[in-house]
């Protein structure tokens, strides 16, 4: 059992999030007195303020024992928002410090545990100035200075790249896949779940984006990206009148993206559809390169079909193809990402996605058996192995970003080769524009005060529901951006 005190409840995800980085455990248990249990692990946290300083202490037990403990002080800032961030900073830090005076083991990020560390520098940089910002990374949220680099080579990357003030993106969603892969947490379905469920789906798909010129009404679109899910699982009369449709309300856009990430979904027919529309970027994901991980993983094809769906895909002259791969997958190591990677960049695509695996609740391999699964440590040397190679082959890093349950509390990282960015991936995760987006489980995001707040309209992820209540997320929207 892990268990927490603390006399601030308010911000007990928060801190749950930082013990999470040192303890694989979904549940921990809210305690309401501060008396350690006699087995288990047990944070007991305090949050006091006194005069103009603020002050974070944690003990750490196990067994009933004490075995560490850490205080972080801080300035009390003005402002209600300015207090709430640092009490979550110092509680944090105070945690991580705590725990890892215990466990002796750092961790890349330190006691960050947010989506978007590129987002958080860029932001800190322009309040602070760079110098402090950097200290501010290294030596109060304790990342390693590998990690600084990536985010700060990532913020160089994006020089140049950032929209203008007016301009939003779209995103379209198509929530079918052919199969389910063991990883995936995703609200994603098989086109045949219910009867004429993709038919359905397609026909309120289009009537909810019968709203989008009227909402996006004299702004310009700079992005769409069609996803999922995957797009190409919908059969080709279906994703030709969702193209066609994304196609007048890409209009004018830089960039017109779709996704086709499962291989044996894509078909020349397909591919002449998404030309046809318009699209000029396209993903193609292979995960790995090897056939037994494949297997294990929940795949329907091999590396073979999908380097042949790969080339087929790059006969059609798009101006960018993407790839996948994870690190962390069952049964592989730094040497099974070196020998995938070797034969991806072999293939030339303009981008390359090196993901972390994240082991998800409402994913199957929540339940698998986690020894058959590489380490933290072999997981990040995977990553290091790929950091590597891509940078003597010409590629960038030019976005990352986080997500919880991640092996080795590690990330994922978008690379480039010069000007082939995805301005979507940038734009979704530095939070740089509005997103109006459609389908089950969108999320539409409004920015104000230079992205200082977001409000959000969330589309029902439940595919039935959607279809039934389609309307009402249209208007959802309406009320969010008019």
């Amino acid at each position: 059992m892990t268990a927490l005190y603390t006399n601030a409840p308010e911000y007990f995800n928060d801190i749950c999030e930082a013990v999470r980085l040192f303890i694989d455990t979904r549940r921990i248990e809210l305690l309401h007195t501060p008396d350690a249990p006699p087995s288990g692990f047990f944070v007991l946290h305090t949050l006091e303020r006194q005069g103009g300083m603020m002050t974070s202490a944690v003990r750490f037990f196990s067994d009933g024992a004490s075995v560490s403990e850490y205080s972080f002080s801080c300035a009390v800032p003005a402002g209600a928002l300015e207090m709430k961030r640092e009490a979550k900073r110092a509680s944090k830090i105070s945690v991580y410090r705590a725990l890892l005076r215990h466990f002796k083991t750092p961790l890349p990020w330190g006691s960050l545990t947010g989506i978007r560390p590129s987002k958080l520098l860029r932001d800190s940089e322009s309040l602070l100035g760079e110098k402090k910002a950097a200290s501010l990374f290294l030596d109060t949220f304790d990342v390693s200075l590998q990690k600084y680099a990536l985010a700060k080579s990532i913020l160089e990357s994006q020089s140049g790249l950032y929209p203008a003030d007016g301009e939003l993106d779209v995103y379209i969603g198509i929530p079918f896949c052919v199969t389910r892969c063991a990883y995936c947490s995703f609200a994603s379905y098989t086109p045949d779940v219910f009867k004429d469920a993709e038919a359905r789906y397609t026909e309120a798909l289009l009537a909810e984006l019968a709203c989008a010129k009227e909402i996006i009404g004299s702004r310009r679109v700079r992005a769409l990206y069609v996803g999922g899910g995957t797009p190409t699982a919908l059969s080709p009369a279906n994703l030709a009148a969702v193209l066609e449709r994304a196609a007048l309300i890409a209009d004018g856009a830089d960039e017109f993206t779709v996704e086709a990430g499962r291989p044996d979904t894509i078909t020349e027919e397909k591919l002449r559809i998404i030309k046809a529309a318009g699209a000029r970027r396209l993903s193609v994901n292979a995960q790995t390169m090897f056939d037994e991980t494949l297997r294990r993983i929940g795949r329907r094809h091999t590396s073979a079909e999908f380097a042949a769906a790969f080339n087929l895909a790059a006969s059609f002259g798009f101006d960018a193809l993407n790839v996948d791969l994870i690190a962390g997958l069952p049964g592989e190591t730094s040497e099974h990402i070196a020998a995938s990677l070797a034969q991806v960049i072999s293939l030339a695509p303009e981008n390359i996605t090196v993901h972390t695996l994240a082991v998800k609740r409402a994913s199957a391999f929540a339940a698998a058996n986690m020894e058959a699964f590489p380490t933290d440590t072999q997981t990040a040397q995977a990553l290091e192995t790929a950091h590597t190679m891509l940078s003597a082959s010409g590629y960038r890093p030019y976005y990352l970003y986080r997500q919880k349950y991640m092996k080795g509390s590690l990330e994922n990282t978008g690379y480039t080769k010069p000007g082939k960015a995805c301005l979507y991936n940038i734009d979704n995760m530095e939070e740089l524009c509005d997103v109006l987006a459609f389908g089950a489980g969108a999320i539409s995001k409004r920015l104000f005060q230079g992205g200082a707040r977001i409000e959000r309209a969330a589309n029902v992820k439940d595919l039935k529901g959607y279809i039934e209540r389609h309307a009402e997320m249209a208007d959802f929207k309406r009320r969010l951006f008019q």
